[in-house]
């Protein structure tokens, strides 16, 4: 890429340069060799294709999963985040090791124990991470959280998430219980493999702690 001064400004392409504005300068370049019907096609670009195949997908259930808890992370004070989210998608992705490249999805990388513990330890923003504060979590007849930390007027929200990795949509179930001896117990709405579960840890109407269980 280069500047260019002239009297007359245009912008288009000539002889297999393209001229045009980049903030506010006029710049030229050469055309680019890259062919659509070559990309779809060709041996040489097989990888690439691969990658943006997991790319995509791993952009759309990052977007997913965002939308179904956007309400409780609005205000974590992260303008990143959902770049950081889209990154840890790929992270968790790169753990399926049954599909094959270009195929691998988050589903996958989510049924290993390295998937759930990168998703549990996420955290959103300047909020702590909810597994700072949880002892112990059960799902025997139901979803059990029990609390490490004593706090004044606890309340946990859980929002149970029933994501579908091909279409792209959700459904969620909420519920809020407070404090029980430290314990907290929830009905288990979708019983499905993928189904996900995010947490949040209230003191009054204080976010402490928010995260995904592992």
């Amino acid at each position: 890429m280069a500047r260019y001064k002239s009297i007359l400004q245009f912008q288009g392409s000539i002889d297999g340069l393209v001229f045009y504005e980049l903030n506010g300068v006029s710049v030229v370049r050469k055309k680019s060799g890259f062919n659509r019907d070559d990309f779809k096609t060709k041996e040489n670009y097989a990888r690439v294709r691969e990658n943006s195949s997991e790319f995509g997908h791993c952009s759309k259930t990052g977007k997913m999963l965002r939308n179904a808890i956007y309400p409780y992370y609005k205000n974590c004070g992260d303008r990143y985040l959902y770049q950081k989210f889209a990154k840890l998608m790929t992270a968790i992705k790169d753990f399926d090791s049954i599909s094959e490249r270009g195929k691998r999805t988050v589903y996958q990388g989510l049924k290993t124990t390295d998937g759930k513990k990168l998703l549990s330890s996420f955290v959103f923003g300047k909020i702590s991470s909810a597994k700072d504060f949880i002892k112990k979590t059960s799902y025997d007849d139901g979803i059990y959280v029990e609390l490490n930390t004593p706090l004044t007027l606890p309340s946990l929200h859980l929002v149970s998430i029933l994501p579908n990795f091909e279409s792209y949509r959700f459904e969620i179930q909420e519920q809020k219980v407070s404090i029980d001896n430290g314990i907290f117990t929830f009905d288990s709405y979708f019983q499905e493999e993928e189904a996900l579960q995010f947490v949040v840890i209230y003191d009054g109407e204080e976010i402490l702690g928010m995260g995904f269980l592992a």
